[in-house]
């Protein structure tokens, strides 16, 4: 019963640990959605601040070509003003350009023309000369494309007047796709002359041939591309100043036209601890913005940490599960430790209640618990049962002469020998005092009775060794037969009684059966 009970508390200390783990585990996963919702959330709130910067860049360019169509051909001053006005609207877009289409065989004639009629130094200028950079593939068209308008005027970008925009690696390609477009072309991303990286978004712009003065210069003409620049750096500032996870990795990557894609912008983010990104998740998203001009794939990665998981509530819940997981093994072990006592504490109090402290021999409460399943059995079995009698002879002297102490040495003796002698199927009681009472069981005959009884006479009579030496020791001993001298324990025990009373009148040390059967 014990390994059973054992078995059960470790059952139940398991279900409680589990029970615990189970509830920490469903805790981290549900701070763990609460993060990816989080996560999907910024997503779609830094998707949102791009796609607008996107939409307001077409929205410019598409509001300045419109400009450029109805401004007059020669109308500089208009045209920085309403730049002017742009990019104090929009501070992301760094600048406004404008380039027109000279025919090749009218380059020189619009050279000369520029000289006498607004700069005295220009003059048309291919890319890789300006850079001193090596020449790059470009593709060939029939006219030239000067750069003839910027807004702002940055003294670092003066030198790009005149150079002609097919000779630009970058922009060859793209100017190319704008002939006959009236959508915006994007360019890939390039490292500008005065420094950082930025693309262009242009598109193509053609309006009827006006008649001018021919001491004005003709800057527009009727076929031109109107450029925006956009710094990447722009985008990737609209990003951090919103970007309220830093921990959140950014990239910007742009399809420019024939397949080809460029590097936008990239955040910065904190590498994960090596347990953070062994046993966390790390959260990606990619989301497509399908612009017109500038299709661009955002891809966001959220390596989640620890701290993520384990908020200020998280930690407090998790406190309150980790007491529970050592404090109710220590209930239920506690618990189970008290069952145990209070079955010991009653086992004890039930055996104390059947048996003789001293000789913890049964008393006459189990005695006679013992004679009612004998009587039950020689019921059903017809087999008769004996009960003995036995009172030590002269034991009142040994209390008298030797002090109780001695006298309680003699009785456990007396109760050791009498189990010797005796069967484990028979019963052996102390009755009180100095009188002890055996159930003999199965006899096979009344007369076996006797012999039993001589046995215990045997055993009994001797010396005894006690703490003040041997002394001797003598019993008589009374009998009566179930069902010949009785059927009931009172009967039994009243014929016994007599019997051996017979025995001490004859001068004690002996055995008497009851001669006469109860009337």
């Amino acid at each position: 019963m014990l390994t059973k009970r054992r078995r059960s508390l470790l059952g139940f200390i398991l279900m409680a640990a589990g029970l615990v783990g189970f509830s920490a585990l469903l805790l981290l996963k549900s701070e763990t959605q609460r993060r990816e919702t989080r996560f999907s959330d910024y997503v779609q709130n830094i998707s949102s601040i791009v796609r607008n910067k996107l939409d307001t860049n077409e929205a410019v360019l598409s509001g300045f070509s419109a400009f450029l169509q109805a401004v007059d051909q020669s109308d500089t001053e208009a045209a920085a003003r309403y730049a002017s006005a742009v990019l104090s609207a929009y501070p992301h877009i760094y600048m406004l350009e404008a380039a027109r289409a000279v025919p090749i065989l009218e380059q020189a004639a619009f050279e000369t023309l520029m000289r006498r009629t607004w700069r005295p130094d220009f003059e048309l200028k291919d890319f890789p000369s300006l850079t001193q950079q090596p020449a790059q593939h470009q593709a060939y068209l029939s006219e030239t494309w000067p750069v003839l308008f910027m807004y702002p005027p940055l003294p670092e970008s003066s030198s790009i007047y005149g150079v002609r925009l097919e000779t630009v690696g970058h922009l060859s390609y793209a100017l190319a796709r704008t002939h006959n477009n009236p959508k915006p072309v994007v360019s890939p991303v390039f490292s500008m002359y005065e420094g950082g990286s930025a693309y262009i978004l242009m598109q193509s712009v053609s309006r009827p041939e006006n008649l001018r003065e021919s001491n004005r210069p003709n800057f527009f003409g009727s076929t031109m591309v109107s450029l925006l620049l956009i710094q990447t750096g722009s985008l990737l500032d609209a990003v951090n100043d919103s970007n309220i996870d830093p921990l959140v990795h950014i990239s910007a990557v742009m399809k420019a036209g024939a397949g080809s894609e460029s590097n936008v912008f990239s955040t910065n983010a904190n590498n994960a601890g090596f347990l953070d990104r062994l046993i966390l998740p790390r959260l990606t998203d990619r989301v497509e913005i399908r612009s017109t001009s500038q299709p661009m794939t955002l891809l966001f990665e959220r390596q989640l940490r620890f701290a993520d998981v384990l908020t200020a509530q998280a930690l407090i819940i998790l406190s309150v599960l980790a007491a529970a997981l050592f404090l109710i093994p220590g209930v239920l072990i506690r618990h189970f430790r008290a069952i145990e006592r209070a079955e010991v504490e009653h086992e004890r109090s039930a055996y104390l209640a059947t048996h003789d402290v001293l000789t913890e021999l049964p008393n006459r409460y189990l005695f006679a618990d013992r004679f009612q399943q004998a009587f039950s059995d020689w019921k059903e079995r017809a087999e008769p049962f004996a009960v003995l009698l036995i009172d030590l002879d002269h034991f009142k002297q040994i209390n008298d002469q030797h002090g109780h102490e001695i006298g309680d040495q003699v009785l456990q003796a007396v109760a050791s020998r009498m189990l010797q002698a005796t069967r484990s199927t028979d019963t052996v009681a102390r009755y009180g005092g100095d009188e002890f009472v055996i159930l003999i069981k199965d006899l096979s005959n009344p007369g076996s009775a006797e012999t039993r009884a001589a046995r215990v006479l045997d055993s009994i009579a001797g010396t005894v060794v006690t703490s003040v030496g041997e002394l001797s020791l003598s019993c008589s001993i009374g009998v009566s037969i179930c069902p010949l001298h009785g059927q009931s324990l009172d009967a039994l025990l009243k014929a016994a009684d007599q019997a051996m009373y017979g025995v001490k009148q004859l001068g004690r040390k002996g055995i008497a059966i009851t001669e006469y059967p109860e009337p």
